[in-house]
């Protein structure tokens, strides 16, 4: 009976150690982050007779972790990443454009008020020299604007290359614990690693959304994207920022595949994490705002040098350019095989589009795809004086001559160069072309000045809208855009409150829960220890008895 009675009291007191230092253990790592609550499970030891025999402590001490909850989880932090990222950047348009002082429709106010003082006195060299310098306001205020987007982009670009980085450090160091917690099992002593690769896996998946598989020896896959592998087993693949073969004045994420050979990836298939955000920002809604003060500037510039040209200046010339503006230019893909050479160039500036295009030769023919939204661009075909191929379409001449290969590509950078070439060429007063070209006396005439300020309320911007109102457009655009972009991040942002809250209920460590169970497993451990102080009674009462 002795015997019996020490052995139920010592498993007793095992059960009591582990459940008390489980516990402990609970209550010491309440502030860490990414520690998943731990618990003991007790079961009844299978008896060899009537009486019993003790407790034993069943699966060791297992993580309280649902992988549903988690896996929600993690789709929505990745979202709330990329939605957050997005709205951070765009919100930098949207206070550039609304902001007085970068105003742009201010300084188209102030230019054409001031040709409104020239057709009132076309000599007056002052009121000329206000014309030139407004319109070296004007120019400066596109150039700020335009610069400033640019900044964005190479920011964004200086991000990737930051974010790749981490990406490949949070994927080795993944790759490591998988090793090791492969080594040691899906046992108890394997648990602090798997808090702690969860919590790299939680951190990779704020900067790109990645699609987890639990292998049959508790490691874990990690791919990204459209399905390729960051992590397998021990083994982790590593992302590059490289110049676009497509454009290489713009990097791209590439995928090395462990062979030494980068493949870059389609940006459309990275939508999660602050790395999605960043992509989605840069070729959306950073790279439209860009091609639509591009294309304002472009109907602006390019109608006043029309109209300039029909008049005379105070000499009685014909009036020359007022501005010079950036030309349209061809970007071969790297990949290219052919012997094309391609050229591009303005024919209607009212008729262009707030996009650049890509022109890609496939076996049917060429094919135009406007940047902005993907479609399709019908052109009509002609052979020019020298046999080159002409393609005309939405205000641009696209010229081919030599032979393309089937899948040679190429872009076309329009509007988008534009304001980089603008400034205002005239210096000289006297050559404002404020007069009409039928006049000889063209010096004190104003009938051309009152033309150009006629531009003022033309329809000159894609044929349907003035530059009031396509500026204005723009800025209404940004700040819709920015509006939803916002509401959308505070959504998803709710999301992740809610479901980190259900996760919590379930992993997290409840210190009043946790004093109760002190205090249990301690009147626990003292009951078995006062079972084996009866045990050891009894065992010294019967060797008496014996003896």
């Amino acid at each position: 009976m002795s015997s019996l009675l020490y052995n139920i009291a010592s498993s007793g007191l095992k059960a009591a150690q582990i459940a008390l230092a489980t516990t402990s253990n609970n209550i010491s790592n309440a502030y860490v982050d990414g520690y998943n609550l731990q618990r003991v499970t007790l079961s009844e030891a299978q008896q060899s007779g009537a009486l019993g025999n003790g407790v034993t402590v069943t699966t060791g001490i297992i993580r309280a972790y649902d992988s549903l909850v988690v896996g929600q989880l993690r789709a929505a932090s990745t979202s709330a990443a990329a939605a957050s990222t997005y709205s951070d950047n765009i919100s930098q348009i949207d206070n550039l454009l609304s902001d007085s002082d970068t105003d742009l429709s201010t300084q188209m106010s102030t230019f054409f008020a001031s040709l409104q003082a020239l057709s009132s006195a076309a000599s007056d060299s002052a009121a000329r020299q206000t014309v030139i310098g407004s319109g070296q306001n004007l120019v400066s205020q596109f150039s700020s604007l335009d610069n400033t987007l640019r900044d964005m982009d190479s920011a964004i670009d200086s991000q990737l290359s930051a974010t790749a980085d981490q990406i490949n450090t949070y994927a080795k160091q993944i790759a490591t614990l998988n090793a090791q917690i492969a080594r040691q099992g899906t046992g108890s002593e394997s648990n602090a690693l798997l808090d702690q690769r969860d919590q790299l896996v939680n951190s990779l998946n704020q900067l790109v959304g990645v699609n987890v598989t639990v292998q049959d020896d508790s490691t874990l896959s990690l791919t990204i994207g459209s399905g390729l592998t960051l992590v397998q087993g021990s083994s982790a693949y590593s992302l590059a920022v490289v110049p676009s073969s497509a454009d290489a004045s713009q990097m791209a994420l590439a995928y090395d595949r462990g062979n030494g050979t980068l493949s870059e990836i389609d940006p459309a298939t990275l939508t999660g994490g602050s790395l999605g955000g960043m992509l989605s920002f840069r070729d959306g809604a950073l790279a439209d705002a860009r091609n639509q003060l591009g294309q304002i500037a472009l109907a602006f510039a390019d109608s006043f040098n029309q109209q300039h040209q029909a008049g005379v200046d105070l000499n009685g010339d014909a009036g020359g350019d007022f501005f010079t503006l950036g030309s349209p230019t061809i970007v071969s893909n790297t990949r290219n095989s052919g012997s094309a050479v391609l050229s591009v160039a303005f024919t209607d500036s009212t008729a262009a589009k707030a996009s650049d295009y890509m022109a890609k030769y496939t076996a049917d023919g060429w094919q135009i795809t406007r940047n902005s939204d993907g479609a399709s661009v019908a052109y009509t075909p002609a052979t020019d004086e020298s046999g080159a191929t002409v393609l005309s379409f939405e205000g641009l001449s696209l010229s081919v001559s030599g032979t393309p290969s089937v899948n040679d590509s190429y872009q076309l950078k329009t509007v988008s160069n534009v304001i980089q070439g603008l400034s205002v060429a005239i210096t000289d007063p006297a050559l404002i072309a404020a007069g009409q070209a039928d006049d000889e006396s063209g010096d004190g005439d104003n009938r051309n000045a009152e033309a150009l300020l006629a531009l003022q309320n033309t329809k000159l911007v894609g044929g349907s809208a003035t530059l009031s109102t396509a500026y204005a457009s723009l800025v209404s655009k940004v700040g819709t855009q920015t509006s939803n972009a916002k509401i959308t991040a505070e959504t998803q942002a709710s999301m992740v409150s809610q479901l980190t809250e259900k996760q919590q209920s379930i992993s997290d460590v409840n210190l009043d829960e946790e004093y109760v169970d002190l205090q249990r497993y301690q009147q626990y451990y003292q009951a078995n220890s006062k079972v084996m102080t009866t045990a050891g009674t009894i065992f010294d009462a019967l060797l008496s008895a014996l003896g």
